[in-house]
């Protein structure tokens, strides 16, 4: 998890990174710059083979801010169905390795249109600008060939606020699901100046099934016999008291529900919350979020994935 906290008019200093970059300004959409068809890889690709696709859509973070990225990834017209995965890769001007991701990832059923949400902050260092841009993976899950599918001009990234004076974030680690888990867990101190704070709470799953893999195993109590999971999702928001005791709790609305399948078998669950206000009665200007995660006995169980693919974060723009 990585805290961060700017002082009042405190500004960084951008970098330039040449006339082809686009430097967003605040809340503005950038259109990614490589809409089309797209081939995917045959099922049997080994994760380190995968074709990585350059969309485009660049934000630039300028050297030692933190922005709030948001980007939206539109597929159609699938002719198998379809792992996506729909990446934001930030990197130093002049540079290939990259310096922060955010990852999102899920099955796409053959022609049905389908829009994947990726978000969550991202730090420049102190002597480099970053270069964010949107980049995507195809591969076939119906059989081991190629396939293709569909990018749509609409996709996009943003940078949503501009400069962030405070946040809080963590990206959960990989997890079975057997009942109940509370995932993204973030503890965060509102400022002083703050009257309000949001949250955000995205978890990726994975189905249980067939046969024992990785954490989906039956000996650590995995149901794996059926064709689905239930899912139940519960963005909560605690405002503590000075002892520590929870004084205040916020929610995104009641447990929520949603029945994932084995076709479909990887699945993305966004949640948020906006302008909660910080209770002055409380004592304590501490904050507690997390996902609660359930998974219905009746179904099979679920992982919860890692590798930035499931984040949590509080904030104050």
């Amino acid at each position: 998890m990585f805290t961060r906290i700017l002082a009042t008019g405190v500004v960084a200093g951008a970098v330039l990174v040449g006339p082809s970059a686009v430097d967003a300004a605040a809340a503005t959409t950038v259109p990614i710059s490589a809409p089309g068809t797209y081939s995917s890889d045959p099922s049997s690709t080994p994760s380190g083979a995968k074709t990585t696709r350059s969309l485009g859509g660049q934000v630039v973070v300028p050297a030692g801010s933190t922005r709030y990225l948001s980007g939206k990834l539109y597929v159609d017209d699938a002719a198998q169905v379809t792992e996506v995965s729909h990446m934001v890769y930030c990197k130093e001007p002049g540079q290939t390795a990259v310096s922060a991701q955010l990852v999102s990832g899920q099955n796409v059923l053959a022609n049905t249109p389908a829009t994947m949400l990726t978000r969550g902050f991202v730090t420049a260092p102190a002597d480099s600008a970053l270069n964010c841009a949107v980049y995507s993976q195809f591969v076939n899950h119906a059989a081991d060939a190629r396939g293709s599918i569909r990018v749509l001009a609409q996709s996009y990234l943003q940078d949503v606020f501009g400069d962030i004076g405070a946040v809080a974030q963590t990206f959960n680690g990989s997890v079975l699901v057997n009942s109940s888990y509370n995932a993204n867990v973030v503890t965060f101190t509102a400022p002083v100046s703050a009257t309000a704070v949001q949250v955000i709470g995205d978890v990726s799953v994975t189905v249980c099934y067939g046969v024992d893999k990785g954490l989906c195993t039956r000996s650590s109590g995995a149901r794996m016999d059926g064709t689905s999971s239930f899912v139940g999702t519960q963005l909560v928001l605690n405002q503590l008291r000075s002892d520590g005791s929870v004084c205040r709790t916020t929610t995104n609305g009641d447990l929520a529900g949603v029945r994932v399948t084995t076709t479909v078998h990887h699945f993305r669950i966004n949640t948020w919350l906006t302008d909660v206000p910080v209770d002055t009665s409380c004592g304590s200007r501490d904050f507690v979020a997390y996902t609660r995660t359930t998974a219905n006995a009746s179904y099979n169980s679920f992982k919860i994935e890692a590798n930035n693919q499931s984040v949590g974060a509080v904030f104050v723009p």
